[in-house]
């Protein structure tokens, strides 16, 4: 059995992705974006909604950052959805209400962050009377948020369909987990967030710190995806609309310190990640432009674990005489296998983080989960039924705030 053919698909896909990155990366080298002055004189209106299931041990900062924002109040509300709580979290929240912040209690045996957002969005007139927002500004109950985000947000918005911001970890010293998790979500905002931007390719959004204007999101909603987050940003690139990422602000997020939570977690986004391109791969290609072209292949990157399976079964198969292979000469291989760390390495330094090289084994460590959670994911979406499942929060922390660099956060404590 020859199985020539299939080496050099292998070979061309790994290619093609590695000279994607590299693209991404020239155009993320740049210098990155600055602080923006915060200008008073704007008008925007955020309406902003942090849904809550069970979140006792966290929600009280996000209310505190909120109500701390150095932005008009007259020019803000936030709505904390206390989703099928069974615990503290809708007490703790009314100690905050006030004209600016109010909790509202959901009970529905639809569960899920997507069909959460919704309930505000069909209910808006009731809950939040004469208000009438620009735009609809999401964060996860554990989000920390700098006093200077709706500000800085304002100043950047321009009409924009919607806006990512940047997102960081909270706990990144609480376990090698949290460690890696930090590190992935630098070289995610700065490498392929930034460098997309730059490109003008189909940037994401990421479930929190984002910001969607108010017209669109009531016409489109969020829906009940697993991945309501990749399912709006593919439907965005569909009518043409692409998610504006921006370096600052940013929230900062917590990462699971737990290897199960994680993976449950990795398994939840493929399996999502694979019902939404077959729900929408086929269409993005009838659509073809810059943006769809990008969003398929953004879809498409989850075949990647799947492409290195298909990898190593072509060398049993050769080292047990069962098949034949024209090898890629060894020197390319080599290169298309170590020429990403360097450029890994160097977005962690722009970034101002000199530690990469030292924690690069926890990095692919985390990265390593993938290859479980890929063919689970995929399963799951094949078979149906899979549910939304809340991911645990614990970590309280100590100030956040803004700053003429960017942000400043003094890390917290383990809440347990």
């Amino acid at each position: 059995m020859d199985l020539s053919i299939l080496v050099y698909s292998i070979t061309g896909f790994f290619s093609l992705y590695t000279l994607y990155y590299f693209l991404l990366f020239c155009a993320s080298y740049k210098k990155k974006q600055g602080v923006p002055k915060v200008d008073f004189k704007s008008r925007t209106r955020f309406l902003v909604l942090v849904p809550a299931h069970n979140e006792e041990a966290v929600i009280g900062e996000i209310c505190s950052d909120l109500l701390n924002q150095k932005y008009p109040g007259d020019l803000f509300r936030v709505l904390v959805i206390a989703d099928n709580c069974c615990d503290s979290t809708a007490r703790i929240v009314r100690k905050f209400e006030c004209e600016r912040l109010r909790v509202v209690e959901r009970r529905s045996e639809i569960r899920g962050k997507g069909a959460a957002l919704d309930y505000v969005l069909e209910n808006k007139p009731r809950l939040i009377p004469g208000f009438d927002p620009d735009y609809v500004v999401i964060f996860d109950a554990d989000n920390r948020v700098p006093e200077d985000f709706l500000g800085s947000l304002s100043v950047q918005a321009k009409g924009q369909a919607a806006l990512q911001c940047n997102v960081k970890t909270k706990n990144p010293g609480s376990s090698w987990l949290t460690k890696a998790s930090y590190y992935e979500g630098i070289l995610l905002q700065r490498l392929w967030q930034q460098g997309k931007d730059k490109l003008g390719l189909c940037t994401a959004l990421a479930g929190t710190g984002e910001a969607i204007r108010y017209d669109l999101i009531s016409e489109m909603k969020f829906g009940n995806s697993l991945t309501d987050d990749l399912d709006l940003t593919i439907r965005l690139a569909r009518k043409g609309m692409r998610v504006k990422y921006l370096h600052y602000p940013c929230t900062f997020d917590e990462k699971p310190d737990d290897l199960k939570v994680e993976v449950k977690r990795r398994i939840r986004w493929t399996t999502g990640h694979f019902q939404t391109f077959f729900k929408y791969g086929k269409d993005l290609l009838g659509r073809p432009s810059r943006l769809t072209f990008d969003a398929f292949f953004y879809l498409t990157n989850i075949v990647a674990p799947f492409v290195v399976f298909a990898s190593w079964a072509v060398s049993l198969l050769q080292a047990l005489g069962l098949a034949t292979a024209v090898v890629v000469p060894p020197a390319y291989s080599i290169l298309l296998t170590f020429i990403i760390f360097p450029l890994l390495a160097a977005i962690s330094w722009l970034e101002g983080d000199t530690h990469f090289v030292k924690n690069f084994p926890k990095f692919y460590a985390l990265t390593a989960i993938w290859f479980l959670a890929a063919p689970v994911g995929l399963v799951k979406a094949l078979l149906g039924g899979a549910t939304w499942e809340r991911t645990p929060h614990k970590f309280t922390s100590g100030s956040v705030r803004g700053a003429p660099g960017g942000p400043i956060f003094a890390a917290g404590q383990d809440a347990r």
